[in-house]
């Protein structure tokens, strides 16, 4: 029998450490659009752990430092490729945000994962023995390799959950691609109604661990013994993945579009009709275009109300059935759609005559009711930007608002968004620190004009169902990226019917794949609340999406671009009134994940130093006996 031991593994130079991260961090962006190949998300963190946890412990405070490194290069390179569309705002923006705040929390998991949770040097089984003996020692040394596994696996996990809701707090809405949205289409991403999308990164990131763990427990034993023993743990961690996936299935078909849940038994459905201009920021917001805007929205609705009439015409025709017209109960125009603010008086709450967004909503003028007229009925809902001027003349007060029109004008009912964008809707601290607009603006290349005031009111809008009816469906107003920040939408939700409507202009971002990640990231409010959405973008995307998620309609043009000019009909149902548990108590999952963190932590510090003597580091060496 041959007893010489392999040349112990050597301490894994920084430049390989540094790469291996690196790779790490480009495998997990891939998971999320524009790539979306999700499966990277269960290998995501492989080479990344491969540089933690390869060969002998990094000593000291370099030690530290070069564990640091590596989880910093991963989140530059994961965060730095998933969000270059934020070079389309401002690249002095987009470098800081990358290097400062993207690598931070990444930074701080791979440290604690590289002092603290690395793999016990637990010693080998002594090699001169034979038969029986020789085959129980190494079972018994891969049993206990497997609740250290697992201890491993549940903390990083845990921990890795904790750092993301951190970062969407600290910035909200810089929650955006969290692991678990890459499970989106998944049924393991329907669990979301208990735990929050936050917290569905556990799942990947104890997989990817816990195989990390196996595969070094049995290349060891491939490599000493010629042979492994079942990994009991991980098959166990398969299985209860396994009965989650399952259930998940169960539940995308308990909360389908057509579903009886969904629907109250088909009778609560609403009819809509989303429209999107498709208009690039320099158009939206020059003063000539605005009479074509007011055109635009016009002209678009009114031929997307008469292509739906020759559809159904057709549609009857071909079948030789009866005509059955189920016309938009609501049109949804997107964020901001008119190109000027509208004024009210602050003292008052008055508006000011002779608006042109008054005029264009006027019972008498030739505009917006001339399509009811025409058409048929239908409720308004848009965003708005209104300001309120002192008796002075000076801005008190201005809102980004979602608004319902069930008239004209004076029937607006606003709801001002709370969730602002730093330097999209206000700069902080202004006043204090003037530089930072002088850096906006030339980054931006505008000014960025008086600063938003956020809304407060988390009360849901009540909308008729039809227009004229006294049935109402709750709206959840929601404004911009407020649909991707679920902490804030489940303060919304009622034990009602109710719909999420989103409005939003993600022109900001040209034809970058924001567009396409902000409504992958706003779906799990409809899985984590069970509530359909429907979004009505400026450059897309519009997408009408059920209580599971899933997409029932979008707008998109032959070549399957969202960018493109049209309108998207759809019929919503709203008759799921369950409220989850996610809408009840939020991310309590994550204040669970802290508590398992930190008993694992603790339970590691205090075990001390272990494996003194002649195995170290997981070495094999001539002679070691059990311990």
């Amino acid at each position: 029998m041959n007893t010489a031991s392999p040349s112990p593994p050597r301490l894994l130079p920084v430049w390989a450490g540094l790469l291996l991260a690196a790779l790490s961090g480009v495998l997990t962006a891939c998971s999320f659009i524009p790539v979306d190949w999700s499966g990277c998300v269960w290998i995501g963190f492989l080479p990344l752990l491969t540089a933690l946890w390869y060969g002998p412990r990094r000593q000291g405070r370099k030690g530290a430092l070069a564990y640091a490194l590596y989880g910093w290069l991963f989140g530059v390179a994961y965060y730095g490729i998933s969000f270059w569309w934020v070079n389309e705002v401002s690249t002095l923006g987009y470098i800081p945000l990358m290097i400062f705040y993207g690598g931070l929390f990444p930074g701080v998991w791979a440290l604690v994962m590289g002092v603290f949770f690395r793999p016990d040097a637990q010693p080998l089984p002594d090699a001169r023995q034979t038969g029986t003996d020789r085959r129980a020692a190494w079972k018994a040394w891969a049993m206990a390799d497997m609740l250290p596994s697992a201890a491993a696996a549940l903390g990083g996990a845990a921990l890795w959950v904790c750092l993301e809701w951190v970062r969407g707090w600290l910035i909200p809405g810089f929650g955006w691609n969290n692991l678990g949205v890459a499970l989106y289409g998944n049924p393991l991403a329907q669990w979301a109604e208990y735990t929050g999308v936050t917290t569905l990164a556990f799942i990947p990131v104890v997989f990817s661990i816990w195989l990390w763990r196996v595969c070094r427990r049995a290349g060891t034993m491939v490599v000493h013994e010629g042979r492994r023993t079942v990994p009991w743990d991980f098959f166990s961690l398969v299985s209860v993945l396994l009965v989650m996936f399952v259930v998940g299935v169960l539940w995308t078909a308990r909360y389908s579009p057509q579903s009886g849940t969904a629907t109250g038994n088909g009778k609560w459905t609403v009819p809509v009709m989303t429209v999107q201009l498709n208009l690039s920021q320099k158009e939206k917001w020059d003063a000539a275009n605005r009479g074509a805007v007011y055109r635009a929205l016009l002209d678009t609705t009114e031929q997307g109300l008469l292509d739906l009439q020759a559809r159904t015409l057709e549609e009857a025709a071909r079948n030789g059935t009866e005509a059955s017209l189920d016309l938009p109960s609501w049109v949804i125009w997107p964020e901001s759609s008119f190109p000027i603010s509208t004024f009210y008086r602050d003292s008052t709450g008055e508006l000011f005559p002779e608006q042109d967004n008054v005029n264009f909503l006027s019972a008498e003028e030739d505009y917006v009711q001339a399509i009811r007229n025409n058409l048929g009925n239908f409720i308004l809902l848009t965003g708005t930007d209104d300001i309120y001027l002192s008796d002075e003349g000076r801005v008190a007060r201005a809102y980004n608002c979602l608004t319902v029109f069930e008239g004209d004008y004076s029937t607006a009912r606003p709801h001002a968004k709370a969730m602002l964008v730093p330097f999209g809707e206000y700069i902080p601290m202004r006043e204090t620190f003037p530089f930072l607009e002088k850096a906006f603006e030339a980054s931006a290349g505008t000014a960025m004009g008086l600063n938003y005031t956020p809304g407060a009111s988390t009360e849901p809008v009540p909308v008729p169902i039809r227009p004229g009816s006294s049935v109402t469906v709750g709206v959840i107003p929601l404004v911009c990226f407020e649909d991707v920040v679920g902490g804030w939408v489940r303060r919304f939700v009622r034990q009602e019917p109710q719909l999420m409507v989103n409005v939003t202009n993600d022109g900001w971002f040209n034809r970058s794949s924001a567009n396409e990640q902000h409504w992958r990231n706003a779906a799990f409010r409809c899985i984590e609340l069970r509530r359909s959405m429907v979004r009505a973008a400026n450059t897309g995307v519009s997408v009408a999406l059920a209580p599971n998620g899933a997409v029932i309609a979008d707008l998109r043009d032959s070549s399957g671009s969202p960018f493109t000019r049209g309108v998207m009909n759809a019929t919503l149902p709203v008759g799921c009134t369950e409220i989850t548990l996610y809408a009840m108590l939020g991310d309590w999952a994550v204040l669970a994940c802290f508590l398992l963190f930190a008993a694992l932590l603790l339970r590691r510090m205090n075990k001390g130093k272990r494996n003194a003597g002649p195995v170290k580091d997981g070495v094999y060496r001539r002679g070691a006996t059990p311990r």
